[in-house]
């Protein structure tokens, strides 16, 4: 079965599920299954067994090697919008619910790194210390979209801590 298809029938069984636990789940990442669930509710006729491919051009093969290896598409689910969107899910919606407000979470740390490290680190250093392991992690695989999506969420939530101090 293809990851597609779990994320669908594991979603119909559960459908109060977050997308973290149906990642977990699958085995898969969450920005699959964000994407699955959005696409599964634009379709009206959508069943939990139906494949959603995405009309790109993509074949077959490169499809089942992107779910296999617990990726997405580049094309064409990467645009910049869609990255945009699936960040803005995760730091508003799943990530919040998860682990609370941002910037407590990200003072919290704050807080645990300067005692460890002897010096002082502010909530939106943390961002960005964040973003730069999303950024080496790019430096290996740039083709893992979840490094682009959280890259991009850390540096949204820095922003706005940033001009909340």
């Amino acid at each position: 079965m293809r990851k597609r298809e779990k994320v669908l029938e594991v979603m119909a069984k559960h459908p109060k599920w977050k997308v973290a636990r149906v990642a977990k789940a699958v085995n898969c990442s969450e920005t699959l299954v964000y994407i699955v669930r959005s696409q599964a509710r634009k379709e009206s006729t959508a069943q939990a067994t139906s494949v959603l491919v995405p009309t790109s051009g993509v074949s077959a093969e490169v499809q089942t090697s992107y779910e296999e290896h617990n990726d997405i598409p580049p094309q064409p689910l990467a645009t910049r919008a869609n990255l945009l969107d699936v960040a803005k899910t995760y730091i508003t919606k799943d990530r919040q619910a998860d682990h609370g407000d941002a910037e407590d979470n990200f003072s919290r740390i704050a807080q645990y790194w300067s005692v460890h490290l002897g010096t002082p680190v502010k909530a939106h250093d943390v961002a960005v210390m964040m973003a730069l392991l999303k950024v080496a992690r790019i430096k290996q695989n740039p083709n893992h979209i979840d490094n682009w999506v959280d890259g991009a969420g850390y540096f949204a939530c820095g922003g706005e801590i940033a001009n909340l101090q």
